[in-house]
């Protein structure tokens, strides 16, 4: 547990030591809270559906850059020999990587719940759904982040394993889209399943199925274990 800590203390200051932590905190804040205030005194939108949509796109953006480095950066340089030579499991490895990339993303989640104070002020919310809300958002967030670690551990290179994460995520934002393909209606289910588009619906209206949660939490657990494989293959 000790070594766990240690790694994950690590990583974390790795996130706040450059300014990549603070830039994506910056722009996720920023916009996000943009957006809510053009929807609340602009168009006289007094609810989160619109600002959980807008944060799901951000993440989709800014979750590459977040796990871009986690793996890449020790391939890069030639530590990575030196991380599999820790007294740590590679699921230990990759736990603790994960448990500071999802710090950073609770942080990010926690500033813009600022936006609801206005809410309170001028509306009459049912907190309800701006609980499940977030909490949809936190487990989408946390699926866009698993895919991101495998993509990062399989390249030496961050702006490779940020594009390529990019690309298998908008590629799962839209397989819904083949399902339109008449020559795969066999494949028309699987497709609307695997569509992080489909499950976000719900998420942004703060409607939380157990559906939507086994297929967020299976996509960063399949993803998470594929990397534990990887560094398993590269300590054998």
């Amino acid at each position: 547990m000790n070594g766990f800590l240690a790694l994950y203390r690590k990583e974390l200051r790795e996130y706040f030591a450059t300014p990549i932590a603070f830039v994506l905190l910056a722009v996720f804040w920023g916009l996000a809270g943009w957006f809510f205030s053009f929807g609340l005194f602009f168009v006289n939108l007094a609810q989160m559906v619109g600002s959980f949509h807008n944060m799901s796109v951000l993440l989709l953006l800014l979750v590459p850059l977040l796990t871009m480095r986690i793996f890449a950066e020790e391939n890069k340089s030639g530590t990575m020999e030196l991380l599999l030579s820790l007294p740590l499991s590679e699921l230990q490895i990759v736990l603790a990587k994960f448990a500071a990339s999802f710090t950073v993303l609770l942080v990010m989640l926690a500033g813009s719940a600022s936006a609801v104070l206005p809410l309170v002020l001028y509306a009459r919310p049912d907190i309800g759904p701006i609980l499940g809300g977030y909490l949809g958002i936190t487990l989408l967030g946390t699926a866009f982040m698993g895919v991101g670690i495998l993509v990062s551990s399989l390249t030496s290179n961050q702006i490779v394993a940020a594009v390529l994460t990019w690309g298998v995520l908008t590629l799962l934002w839209f397989a819904d889209y083949a399902a339109t393909i008449d020559a795969l209606p066999a494949l028309r289910a699987v497709f609307m399943h695997l569509s992080f588009s489909v499950h976000y619906v719900d998420v942004i209206r703060g409607v939380i199925n157990l559906g939507t949660v086994c297929y967020f939490s299976s996509v960063m657990v399949l993803s998470l274990t594929l990397t534990v494989w990887a560094l398993t293959a590269r300590r054998a």
